[in-house]
């Protein structure tokens, strides 16, 4: 799961980490997102993304190296050469419409360690995220 920790709210349920390299070469290309398969995917030391060949728009997040939104991006166009945010070490890519729904936004922190949640996926599924999360993660006004 991906998780804004800063509102507490979902990203995607069931992310795709592209780690070995011919995943991170093909990204979306060919692909669609699909709540079955995946809703979202990652890409660790990372900080650039083309669209070309994609057949669908996309959201996409930009993450530095504490997990903090340094950049985004919303309906993003396909056949774009080169999407950069020099400051991100992990990007996630996502359904149209997905950073709007979510509310995420500049300066959020998000969780992208399946470790953290692993063991609430179940709970958090069947409950509401905002009280599973406080159980988790301290959060007050002050965190902003």
């Amino acid at each position: 799961m991906i998780v804004n920790l800063t509102n507490k709210r979902y990203i995607a349920h069931n992310p795709f980490f592209a780690i070995n390299f011919s995943d991170r070469i093909r990204g979306m290309i060919g692909r669609r997102f699909d709540a079955v398969d995946f809703d979202a995917m990652v890409f660790t030391g990372c900080n650039a993304i083309h669209t070309f060949f994609m057949s669908q728009k996309i959201d996409v997040l930009f993450l530095d190296s504490d997990n903090k939104v340094v950049g985004l991006r919303k309906n993003l166009a396909r056949w774009l050469m080169l999407v950069r945010y020099t400051k991100a070490v992990t990007i996630i890519e996502l359904p149209e419409g997905v950073i709007e729904h979510s509310g995420t936004e500049i300066g959020h922190v998000i969780n992208v360690s399946e470790e953290l949640v692993a063991g609430l996926s179940t709970l958090m599924v069947k409950k509401n995220m905002a009280q599973e999360m406080e159980s988790v993660v301290p959060y007050s006004e002050n965190d902003k």
